[in-house]
C-alpha cells in the first residue's frame, strides 16, 4: 500500500500501469469513481490526476491511497468544523491527527473514539429512567381500560387485563442504539492483541446492557434525548456522534464503508464545511444588531424565481434579513478559487427575484492581500453586487470577525 500526498485540486501525475491493466481495465475503486472526488487526463507522461473540492483519506486503488489535505492549515479544517456546529471536536486526537498517522485507517480511529466515550459511560453508569411498559396478565396499575375491556372482557375473559406499568431501569431507546454501537465496533476492530482492552471494553458494555434490545440509530439520534443525565451526557454524545460518524449519518460525513474492505476513506466536502462555517459565523456577528442569516436551502425560506409560476425556487446560500420581511442582501457561498460565470448569474438571478438592494459573493481569498470586500457592478434594476474574499490562511477568528464587521457596514448603509 502506498501512501499519496496531495492537496486539494492540485494534479500529479501518475504512470499509466499504475491505473489500467493490460487490457485498459482501469483498476481505480468503483466506490472512488461515484464519489466524484477525482478528474483523470490523459498526458505524454501519464495519467493527470486532479484532487477535487474533497478532503481527507481516500483509495484510489487497491495499491494506492490518497492523502488530500486541504490548502489551508490543517488546524483551521478542525476549527471551521467547529463553527459549522458539526461534533467533531468530541472525537478523540487521533481523528484530528490523522495527517500525523498515516498508518491508522481512519474506521479504526473512530473505534479507539467510541471507546474512550464507552469508558466514561460504564465508569459512571449507564441511563436509567422510567419507561412505559405493556403488561398483559394479572391486574398491575395503571389499569387501562379500553384495552382490556376490546382484548379480555368482550371475550369473556374476567381474569386477566391490560396495564400501563411503569418500571426503573436501563431498557431506553438510547440505549438500545449504544448497545448496536457496541456490537457493530466490535465486529470492526481487529482480533490482534494491540485491541485486548478494547474488546475487553466493549463486551463489558454488551455485558451491561444485556437487558436492551439493540435499535437502529437514525440522524434525528444525534441529538441526546433530555431523559439522559447531565453526568453522563458528555460520555453519551461522544460515543453516538462516533457511531453516526461509522453510519455516515453527519450532515458532513464520512464516505466510505464501514467495515474497511474496499473503501476505508473518509472525506470532507469543503463546500459544505465552508458554506456551514460561513452561514454560522454571520450568524453570530449580525445577530447583536438585529440581522438574521437564514439558509435558503431550507424550503420555508424558498421563494419564487417568477412572478406567475413556483417551477423554480430561488434557493440562495444566504438571506440576510431584518425582521420578517425586510432583506438586505442575498450571498452565495463558494468555495472556489474562481467565480465562474454561472456563479454570476445564479446570484444575479436570485436578487433580483427576491427584489433585494444587494448580493455578495462569499469565496476563499487565493492570498491574504486579496482579502477582503471588492466592489463588482451595478444592474439595471439598481442592485449592487459585491465579492468578499475569506482568508483562510491565518487566523479564523479574526477573519470572521472582520467579515462580519465589514459585512455589518455593507448591509446597514444605504445602496
Amino acid at each position: 500500500m502506498r501512501l499519496v500526498d496531495l492537496h486539494e485540486r492540485e494534479s500529479r501525475t501518475f504512470p499509466r500501469e499504475e491505473l489500467f491493466d493490460a487490457r485498459n481495465q482501469s483498476l481505480i475503486l468503483p466506490e472512488t469513481w461515484s464519489l466524484s472526488a477525482i478528474d483523470l487526463r490523459e498526458t505524454t507522461a501519464g495519467v493527470q490526476l486532479r484532487a477535487l473540492g474533497l478532503v481527507g483519506y481516500l483509495p484510489l486503488t487497491a495499491n494506492i491511497v490518497l492523502n488530500v489535505r486541504p490548502k489551508f492549515p490543517l488546524s483551521n479544517l478542525w476549527e471551521m468544523l467547529r463553527v459549522a456546529e458539526e461534533a467533531y471536536e468530541r472525537i478523540l486526537p487521533v481523528l484530528r491527527l490523522y495527517h500525523a498517522q498515516n498508518v491508522a485507517v481512519p474506521h479504526l480511529l473512530i473505534a479507539r473514539a467510541f471507546c474512550h466515550f464507552l469508558k466514561d459511560i460504564l465508569t459512571a453508569g449507564v441511563s436509567r429512567g422510567y419507561h412505559r411498559e405493556k403488561h398483559h396478565g394479572y391486574f398491575k396499575p395503571k389499569l387501562n381500560f379500553s384495552q382490556t375491556l376490546s382484548r379480555f372482557l368482550s371475550r369473556g375473559d374476567d381474569v386477566n387485563v391490560a396495564s400501563d406499568v411503569f418500571s426503573f431501569s436501563s431498557r431506553s431507546h438510547v440505549n438500545g442504539i449504544l448497545r448496536a454501537a457496541c456490537a457493530d465496533f466490535l465486529r470492526l476492530i481487529p482480533k490482534d492483541e494491540s485491541w485486548r482492552s478494547e474488546r475487553a471494553l466493549i463486551l463489558d458494555g454488551l455485558n451491561a446492557l444485556h437487558t436492551v434490545r439493540p435499535e437502529r440509530m437514525t440522524a434525528h439520534d444525534l441529538r441526546l434525548p433530555p431523559s439522559v443525565a447531565f453526568w453522563i451526557r458528555p460520555g453519551y454524545a461522544g460515543a453516538l456522534t462516533s457511531y453516526g460518524l461509522l453510519l455516515g449519518l453527519t450532515k458532513i460525513g464520512f464516505g466510505y464503508h464501514a467495515q474497511g474492505a474496499e473503501l476505508p476513506s473518509f472525506l470532507f466536502s469543503l463546500d459544505d464545511v465552508f458554506e456551514s462555517f460561513v452561514r454560522n459565523s454571520l450568524r453570530q456577528s449580525l445577530r447583536a444588531i438585529g440581522i438574521s442569516v437564514l439558509d435558503g436551502n431550507n424550503p420555508r425560506h424558498q421563494g419564487r424565481l417568477f412572478t406567475d409560476n413556483s417551477i423554480f425556487p430561488v434557493k440562495p446560500d444566504l438571506i440576510l434579513r431584518r425582521g420578517k420581511t425586510d432583506v438586505l442582501g442575498i450571498g452565495e457561498v463558494k468555495y472556489k478559487p474562481k467565480l465562474e460565470e454561472s456563479d454570476r448569474y445564479q446570484l444575479i438571478s436570485h436578487v433580483i427575484a427576491t427584489e433585494a438592494p444587494r448580493g455578495v459573493w462569499i469565496s476563499p481569498a487565493p492570498s491574504e492581500a486579496e482579502s477582503g470586500l471588492h466592489y463588482v457592478g451595478r444592474v439595471g434594476t439598481g442592485q449592487q453586487f459585491y465579492h468578499y474574499r475569506l482568508d483562510l490562511s491565518g487566523n479564523l477568528d479574526v477573519a470572521r470577525s472582520e467579515m462580519g464587521d465589514v459585512l455589518h457596514t455593507l448591509l446597514t448603509r444605504a445602496p
